[in-house]
């Protein structure tokens, strides 16, 4: 059955004082476009408000991109624990799939036995060290469960991978994970929909561009991700020149991961092709990615032929049927709307 026009509450961080993040309003705007009727539910730290506001916006549906709690990213498993505790259908992974991806450790071993490539590595606990086999510097080095490329680095001796260990240990309280540094060509896949039918969209490439030197190594970092894009700089694009066996490694590598670790609706798979064998190495797996228009998975839906708007709302269609929101089912019972909601 088709998926009617739903109200659905927009659930974003919003810490006191700050402006919200453009992507709430693109995606508000996208819903409204297909018909829905939007409410803005941004929380900050209290589990007892952010329950009160989705209860009074009387949402049918939660689109869920709130990506970090009480400023603690990785507190944003939590945040759909409490609506699945509720019985509040929400878009998105749920507390599976955002638990198992967001332990890059975990994910790496979960991938290894499902036969996906992925760079050799070491984890450090703080006490002792495990690794999978002989490693070469350089090693990128970050945080077990960071996020948009928190605390990471390059290491090129011992002597700097301890400090870079010693610092995520005392800085973000969590684990090391090392890799060997893979040079060569960094790509992204999004994938839409649900375990049975993932849909694979096509390929982003990030593009370094002109003002990387050649001795500077090419990693995503902070800088690449969030400094003001100027010509030359690094910027996504789409890759044309890309063989029919290599986009399909990487796609049926892609499905993989979607799939064992749990995840569901959207989803964007990291990946570098080494430039020395032109083998796809998967980098790491992002559940409910940052969604904002000019996105890695935007731009591949719309590659496709997909709108922003229709992105959304294939979001939408996929979570609404998984819980059984289809045309003629009746409103969900809830409060009168009052609070800090706001409806459009």
């Amino acid at each position: 059955m088709p998926v009617g026009p739903l109200r659905i509450a927009v659930l974003h961080y919003q810490p006191k004082g700050e402006a919200p993040d453009a992507v709430v309003g693109q995606v508000r705007a996208a819903l409204e476009e297909a018909g829905h009727t939007t409410v803005d539910v941004g929380v900050d730290e209290s589990v007892t408000d952010l329950m009160r506001q989705v209860s009074w916006s009387r949402a049918d549906l939660v689109f869920n991109i709130c990506e970090t709690f009480a400023e603690d990213y990785r507190l944003e498993v939590n945040v759909a624990a409490v609506l699945e505790l509720a019985r509040v259908p929400f878009t998105g992974s749920g507390t599976a799939g955002l638990l198992l991806a967001q332990d890059k450790i975990l994910a790496k071993q979960l991938l290894q036995f499902h036969g996906v490539l992925t760079p050799r590595f070491a984890t450090f606990d703080g006490d002792s060290f495990q690794t999978s086999a002989d490693l070469k510097f350089p090693l990128i080095v970050k945080p077990a469960r960071s996020d948009a490329s928190m605390g990471l680095g390059v290491e090129k001796d011992m002597e700097g991978l301890a400090r870079r260990v010693r610092k995520i240990r005392e800085e973000y309280d969590d684990e090391a994970l090392a890799e060997e540094f893979i040079e060569g060509r960094e790509l992204y896949v999004g994938v839409l929909g649900d375990h049975a039918n993932p849909d694979v969209l096509p390929v982003v490439e990030l593009d370094f561009g002109k003002k990387w030197s050649r001795k500077r190594m090419k990693i995503a970092n902070r800088e690449v991700k969030f400094a003001p894009e100027t010509e030359g700089s690094p910027r996504l694009v789409m890759p044309h020149d890309l063989s029919d066996e290599l986009r399909g490694r990487v796609e049926r590598a892609a499905v993989t991961a979607f799939r064992a670790l749990k995840l569901r609706d959207y989803a964007r798979i990291d990946f570098r092709v080494s430039s020395r064998t032109n083998e796809p190495y998967l980098l790491e797996v992002n559940p409910n990615p940052y969604l904002e228009a000019q996105c890695e998975v935007a731009l591949g839906a719309r590659e496709r032929g997909m709108s922003y708007a229709q992105l959304v709302q294939r979001i939408v269609e996929v979570a609404a049927r998984r819980h059984g929101l289809t045309k003629g089912r009746a409103p969900r019972a809830t409060p009168p709307a009052s609070g800090h909601v706001t409806a459009h």
